[in-house]
């Protein structure tokens, strides 16, 4: 299937040191690159996990930003715990973002109003880097768009003024240490389908908070897009044991 594809196209590399160079106007070249590439990977034809451009029209829109932020000069990815009083997804870690609304002319304008909207940072904050190919949202009618995106200045993390109704806590996590393997796990479905997990490290409010789903998806085709050479997650495929019928 398609996505297992691009995920294979994904599957590079170690982090080791990483600097502020990790997010420098090479790397981002490198990473449009990249992620042109796997735009090209698709077929003419919508499957399971990505959308077609030609199909993403007759689905509902929604988009995501991949906040790349500098803090305490580690590089880093900013996610958010969902307020668990939200009807959709309620309590998961998720990336920053949300539906179209009437105003929204593309998915970098969607994605950074919810931003804007959710944590109180201003859309000029980001430099635009690159939109990751559409993916299929949990219902199956919403084709979902990843923008990377840059936050021109360190991030400060009282700065932030976070929607209640919609954000419980905002959560860092270092590029390092969701490249560690003791942090990285996959889950596999009956079908076959793997997809990542990520362990963020534990802080006062998060104990060890589990980034999955399509957030782990994101992820993952982000960190190979940006530092392929050293981020090494792969996702096997691990076949479903058989039982002979002389131990029946």
């Amino acid at each position: 299937m398609l996505l297992r594809k691009i995920l294979r196209l994904a599957s590079r590399g170690y982090c080791t040191h990483l600097t502020k160079e990790t997010f420098s106007q090479q790397r981002k070249v490198a990473l449009q690159d990249k992620v042109s590439k796997l735009h090209r990977a698709r077929p003419a034809s919508t499957t399971r996990g990505v959308v077609d451009e030609d199909k993403v029209g007759l689905l509902k829109r929604a988009a995501v930003l991949v906040p790349l932020v500098l803090i305490n000069n580690e590089p880093s990815f900013l996610y958010t715990a969902r307020s668990s009083n939200l009807r959709s997804h309620g309590g998961e870690i998720s990336f920053p973002g949300g539906k179209f609304d009437s105003v929204d002319k593309n998915a970098e304008d969607a994605a950074l109003r919810e931003t804007e909207e959710e944590l109180g940072i201003q859309r000029h904050s980001f430099d635009i880097w690159a939109q990751l190919p559409s993916l299929q949202g949990r219902d199956g009618k919403t084709a979902i768009t990843p923008v990377i995106a840059l936050l021109k200045e360190p991030l400060v993390l009282s700065d932030l003024r976070p929607n209640s109704e919609e954000v419980s806590s905002v959560i860092i996590c270092t590029v390092a240490e969701l490249c560690q393997e003791k942090n990285q796990a996959f889950t596999q479905f009956g079908s076959g389908y793997t997809l990542p997990i990520y362990f963020g490290q534990q802080t006062h409010i998060n104990i060890k908070p589990k980034i999955w789903g399509l957030t782990a998806i994101i992820t993952h085709l982000t960190l190979n897009a940006l530092i392929p050479e050293m981020y090494k997650l792969k996702l096997p495929f691990v076949k479903k044991i058989r039982v002979s019928n002389k131990l029946k």
